[in-house]
């Protein structure tokens, strides 16, 4: 579709002025299709990536986590944070559809240049939630497990996960090195994968955005 744009648009210098307009509306409505079928895709990947996390967290139910959890009391705080990363992550869902919902093949070039800059900034907030949200709230937890270390201790040891000697300073710095290891790889996979996805669509849906504002300033 790239390569009909590229044509349509080499050819305008040697066309009349009639079949000129009529090579603009073509290439507007190009531009038109090729936008709502990456804001479409924006809501199907961004459905997909939903039930992904919810696979996630099925397979941990009953897990060591949850049961460190529980016995730190801390089992609650836990699902609250799992429950507003869905409650926001389904309202970013919502952004999307009415994103994808509100381009019409009636709207003019800047109504449409308007609703891609709205789109373009909805996924940027998008991602940027996920990543801080990711890294604020597993800190959040884990302080709360280092608030409780003669617990967690004690969890340790009645599973053979640690030496029956170890002091709490030994464990809050293995603790916290884990804890920075993780939550660093955890980061970059997740950026790798925005940036991947999100990232390419967001490229093509500026590339129609730069045609569309060109198309506008011919006019």
């Amino acid at each position: 579709m790239d390569l009909d744009l590229d044509k349509y648009k080499k050819a305008w210098g040697n066309q009349s002025e009639e079949t000129d307009k009529v090579s603009k509306i073509d290439i507007y409505r190009m531009a038109h299709s090729k936008s709502s079928s990456i804001v479409k895709w924006i809501f199907i990947i961004g459905i997909l990536e939903l039930i992904f996390w919810g696979s996630i967290n099925l397979l941990f139910v009953g897990s060591s986590y949850n049961e460190i959890y529980d016995e730190l009391h801390l089992t609650a705080l836990v699902k609250i944070s799992i429950y507003l990363h869905y409650f926001v992550i389904i309202l970013f869902l919502v952004l999307f559809y009415k994103n994808y919902k509100s381009i019409s093949i009636s709207d003019s070039t800047k109504k449409l240049i308007r609703k891609i800059l709205n789109t373009r900034k909805t996924v940027k907030y998008y991602v940027y939630f996920n990543l801080v949200y990711m890294v604020l709230a597993n800190i959040v937890i884990m302080c709360f497990v280092f608030s409780d270390l003669d617990g967690l201790i004690e969890y340790y040891n009645n599973h053979g996960m640690v030496a029956a000697d170890i002091n709490k300073s030994q464990l809050l710095v293995s603790l916290i090195i884990t804890m920075i290891i993780v939550l660093s790889l955890m980061f970059l996979i997740l950026w790798l994968f925005y940036k991947i996805i999100y990232g390419r669509l967001l490229k093509k849906l500026n590339k129609n955005y730069k045609e569309l504002l060109k198309l506008e300033d011919l006019n």
